[in-house]
């Protein structure tokens, strides 16, 4: 069938029509990666020992921090009742406690917030399914120890009670996110390096969660973002 006329000429026009390239503008602002970030191992005490303390526990009783530890060391979580991601990871946490416990790493629940009243505190424990000492009294002084950033945050000490591990569970629930299933299982892959016998591959991260101020009189300015630093 032959072309008109009519829309040979509307070809012809568009085919002599300037082509422009799109770039974006200087300033526009990158996506923020809000997940887990990779931090300076060094920087940020791995390696280092923590010393002795003592806590006291929610349920009555006093332990000391190196005498909590298991035979292959400690896993410290961080918990707040009131924070979405504290909340979300509860089930998770309680699973890990009961899977290392076994091979031997004793795990320890810290409650930073002393306006939650006892009962939120003793409902929040008596829901962690999983094997685990619920510390209150003792507990700022510990997260000033370890440079406790973030509700999110977890610690892993060997049984020389050195740092080996801090950083997040996962990737997979933060502030203003959340994946159908995690695709970095930061806390468990340094579990099985350390049972292994080998460095903790990603030793130091940020943990997404509600802000935590352990010390006040610290000034902590605010880190620019890299995006080479996300974990990918």
């Amino acid at each position: 069938m032959k072309k008109s006329g009519f829309f040979a000429g509307i070809i012809l026009a568009l085919t002599a029509l300037p082509v422009f390239a799109v770039e974006p503008s200087d300033d526009r602002a990158s996506t923020k990666w809000l997940g887990p970030v990779l931090l300076d191992p060094e920087a940020h005490g791995i390696g280092k020992t923590v010393d002795d303390i003592r806590l006291g526990r929610l349920f009555g009783g006093f332990a000391s921090l190196h005498a909590i530890a298991g035979n292959r060391g400690t896993v410290i979580l961080v918990r707040d009742t009131d924070c979405p991601v504290s909340r979300a990871y509860g089930p998770r946490q309680a699973d890990m406690a009961r899977t290392y416990q076994r091979q031997g790493f004793n795990f320890i629940v810290v409650y930073l917030d002393d306006m939650t009243g006892l009962t939120s505190l003793a409902r929040d424990a008596g829901g962690f399914d999983g094997p685990a000492a619920f510390i209150t009294e003792g507990s700022e002084k510990l997260a000033q120890r370890l440079g406790v950033e973030s509700t999110g945050d977890v610690f892993v000490l060997d049984a020389q009670q050195r740092l080996r591990y801090r950083g997040a569970m996962d990737d997979q629930f933060g502030i203003g996110y959340t994946r159908d299933f995690p695709t970095r299982r930061l806390l468990d892959n340094a579990l099985r390096d350390l049972i292994a016998g080998r460095e903790v591959a990603v030793p130091a991260t940020t943990a997404p969660g509600c802000q935590v101020d352990a010390d006040p009189n610290a000034d902590r300015p605010l880190q620019g973002w890299n995006p080479q630093d996300r974990l990918s």
